[in-house]
């Protein structure tokens, strides 16, 4: 297909998928998660990458976009239990450790992507002991890109996950800006609730920043990442929690749409999934109108 340019580099697939106009394209990394690890929108670089930790396996990628599951967010000790036994878990899953398969190419009249899928295997099975199929779709035009996640439930049992996302944005922090509808927010490094009303500004000069956005309203989310580049963040209602992580002198922060919340396991607060049944969720991206 003429939208589809694949390359090696260090020994890594990477695949670049073209809009109709080839103004705009992302790259992704089937064998790293099927993590997206570039995202340019009309000329405009999207996402942060520190491409060492990309090409370096025995790490986690500090950038693009990671897939979370069936976890997002913290795993106390890296212990959980499924079917009344324990395992290992770490935070955020295991699907950005596996490697994925192209399940097929998206051509339709107003965009182009690809279909990666991660099916159960004796690896999986080592931290979840289910039968599933997790599809992850990317397609985009030259305004939007959007990411689909189907999750299929082929076991015999109840299936419980809760998924996510991470993007990295690259960004001028002095000029970040975020604009959603939330009234109750966890700031998780001070372990406190924070009064919304009396919130102002993110203060990047810390070392860390971690809120969690609980309950977000909105389905946009308005994300000025310097003056010159203005994005909304569109979700569905499963993600229903925004989580905000940066590091102090990196040029990035994480905007990430959760279905659940650090250690939310521990309270039960699973999305479940009956066999057989099929879960679909969705974000995108999109360059703001000025």
């Amino acid at each position: 297909m003429e939208f589809v340019e694949k390359s090696f580099e260090n020994g890594l697939e990477l695949v670049k998928i073209y809009s109709k106009t080839k103004n705009s394209y992302f790259t992704v990394a089937p064998e790293r998660g099927a993590i997206v690890v570039l995202l340019n929108l009309s000329g405009k670089e999207i996402l942060y990458l520190n491409e060492a930790t990309l090409f370096d396996r025995t790490k986690n990628i500090r950038g693009g976009i990671p897939v979370l599951f069936p976890i997002c967010g913290r795993v106390v000790d890296g212990k959980i239990f499924f079917k009344g036994q324990e395992f290992e878990m770490k935070n955020h899953g295991f699907a950005r450790d596996s490697s994925f398969n192209i399940a097929g190419y998206v051509d339709m009249p107003d965009k182009n992507g690809i279909v990666l899928r991660l099916s159960s295997s004796e690896f999986t099975k080592r931290f979840y002991p289910y039968d599933f199929e997790l599809l992850m779709q990317y397609t985009l035009n030259d305004e939007m890109f959007e990411v689909k996640m189907i999750v299929k439930n082929e076991d015999s049992s109840i299936m419980p996950f809760y998924a996510g996302f991470h993007p990295y944005f690259l960004c001028n922090k002095d000029e970040f800006t975020l604009k959603l509808e939330c009234e109750k927010c966890f700031d998780d490094v001070e372990k406190r609730f924070i009064d919304l009303q009396d919130f102002k500004e993110i203060d990047f000069s810390k070392p860390e920043v971690n809120l969690d956005f609980l309950d977000v309203g909105s389905s946009e989310v308005e994300i000025t990442l310097d003056r010159d580049k203005k994005i909304v963040l569109l979700k569905d209602e499963n993600f229903k929690n925004i989580v905000v992580w940066s590091l102090k002198d990196f040029d990035f922060v994480c905007v990430e749409p959760w279905m659940g919340e650090h250690e939310g396991y521990i309270n039960n607060k699973f999305y479940y999934l009956e066999p057989g049944a099929i879960f679909e969720g969705w974000f995108a991206i999109k360059l703001a109108n000025e």
